[in-house]
């Protein structure tokens, strides 16, 4: 149990660690993939809901550590993505790739819909034309195509579970 956490904590720290430093440098605006929000994705799609859940809050404390943010706004927008995720796994979809993806789409768009509206209750404007046009459509784009990519990796990492012994 402790190791997978260490393990969970690792790769999420990685994650935010390159999503606060590493992407803003390498990839021009507009929009940029969201590395934390596809792995928190990934584990709520082949994992139980509880422990996306823990993912997610971990994932968007360590983002929030990273980029400067309001403290705790993106582990609320990453939880509110979990319940989608793990609610679009069937065990038939978890080893095509259309599934993750359509999971990355809607989650990005649901997760930065949730942000905005986090960010109004705290008094900060947000141009909900602008946000979608130069943020939130490219963003899905990106996390669509990075999903893609990370998905068979990260699902190469979850430890299979058990097959049940059929008894005649």
């Amino acid at each position: 149990m402790r190791r997978r956490w260490v393990q969970a904590l690792s790769v999420l720290g990685i994650a935010a660690l390159i999503q606060a430093t590493w992407i803003p440098m390498g990839i021009p605006d507009p929009g940029r993939p969201n590395l934390v929000f596809l792995v928190v994705a990934t584990v709520a799609f082949l994992a139980p809901l509880e422990e996306g859940l823990g993912w997610a809050l971990a994932g968007g404390i360590l983002l929030d550590l990273f980029s400067g943010g309001p403290m705790g706004l993106s582990a609320l927008t990453l939880m509110a993505v979990v319940p989608l995720a793990h609610g679009l796994s069937r065990p038939v979809f978890r080893g095509r790739l259309i599934m993750p993806a359509l999971v990355a789409a809607a989650g990005t768009f649901l997760m930065e819909g949730v942000r905005g509206i986090l960010l109004m209750a705290l008094q900060y404007p947000v141009d909900w034309n602008a946000a979608f046009r130069q943020l939130i459509l490219p963003e899905a784009l990106w996390n669509t195509v990075v999903m893609l990519l990370l998905y068979p990796l990260l699902r190469a990492l979850r430890p299979r579970p058990e097959r049940p012994v059929l008894r005649s």
